[in-house]
Order: C-alpha cells, then sequence, then structure tokens
C-alpha cells in the first residue's frame, strides 16, 4: 500500500513552485498534477510515510492538504485510469468542495464497501470541486454514503437507482 499526499493551492505559481520543490527534496513520485479552475493549482504525489511526512512539511501557502496513509489500490488504479466503466443496479454520485476530501473519502469507501468506482474527477471544469460516481445495490451504496457521512465534508449526494442507460452512456 501507498502513502499519498494531496495538496491544493488557490495560486498556480504556488502550486507549482510548491510541488517543484518537494520533488527536489524528497522521494515522491508525482500521480497528477494540474490546473483546475480559475487559478487553482492542486497535486498529487506518493511514497513511503517517511518521504511524504517530510514532504509535507514543506508545503507552504496551500488551501488544502491531506495525507493518506495505506491508501486503496483501487485509489491507484483510478488515478492512474486503469478503473473500467461497470454499472450495477444503483449508482452514488457524491460532490465535495476540495479534492483532497474528494479522494479521502473515495478510500473510505472503498475500504468499507462493497462497491466499485465509475468514476473520479479532480477539480478540471467545476471550479476546483471533486466528485465521484459508485456502482452496487442499492443498499451498498447507501453504506458507502454513512460510513463517510460525519468523517468527510461533501458537498452533496444522490443514489439513483436502476438509472436509465441513456443517462449511462452520458456519465
Amino acid at each position: 500500500m501507498k502513502n499519498i499526499l494531496i495538496v491544493e493551492y488557490n495560486s498556480i505559481p504556488s502550486g507549482m513552485y510548491n510541488l517543484d520543490e518537494i520533488l527536489k527534496i524528497s522521494n515522491v513520485t508525482i500521480f497528477k498534477a494540474g490546473v483546475t479552475c480559475p487559478g487553482k493549482y492542486y497535486f498529487i504525489v506518493y511514497g513511503d510515510n517517511e518521504a511524504i511526512i517530510y514532504a509535507s512539511k514543506c508545503i507552504k501557502n496551500q488551501v488544502k492538504f491531506e495525507i493518506i496513509s495505506g491508501v486503496s489500490n483501487k485509489i491507484v488504479e483510478i488515478l492512474e485510469k486503469r478503473e473500467k466503466k461497470e454499472f450495477s443496479t444503483a449508482i452514488g454520485v457524491i460532490e465535495f468542495f476540495t479534492i483532497a476530501e474528494s479522494v479521502k473519502a473515495l478510500d473510505m469507501i472503498l475500504k468499507n464497501n462493497l462497491v466499485e468506482v465509475v468514476k473520479l474527477v479532480l477539480g478540471g471544469g467545476i471550479m476546483g470541486k471533486s466528485y465521484f460516481i459508485i456502482t452496487g445495490d442499492t443498499g451498498s451504496i447507501k453504506s458507502a454514503i454513512n460510513c463517510i457521512h460525519d468523517k468527510v465534508k461533501f458537498r452533496d449526494c444522490k443514489i439513483l437507482n436502476n438509472p436509465d442507460l441513456e443517462m449511462l452512456k452520458f456519465v
């Protein structure tokens, strides 16, 4: 299992500068980095526990950062875009104000529930927010949402039972 560090900035130059500094001084690898929406920048790096903790001490001027220890292998697959789209009888759509909260919540859900990930969107085109879509039976989706309910801050969530097949083409 890997440890990941997710950092979000309200400034593109600050985000890029801090990522460059972290890469120069710690043994971490980039999963993703980029601009989300107006003037926001984020990056996700991974490494062993010591490298992630060292990297996190170098962060400056961030809006949000999160360390997730022992991240689920499914999260790694999703971030590396190796996940396939397959649907079950229900889907859950959960939206977050930050990328970090989204990934943290998804990791918690995947470690404790019988659901699969359909999609993970990290900030781009949605004002720096993030969302994911999970699939499974209705009870599993409800259980997944309940497991994060008081642990992370999310903007909204909905469960779609037996979603229309035409709509699913655009998920």
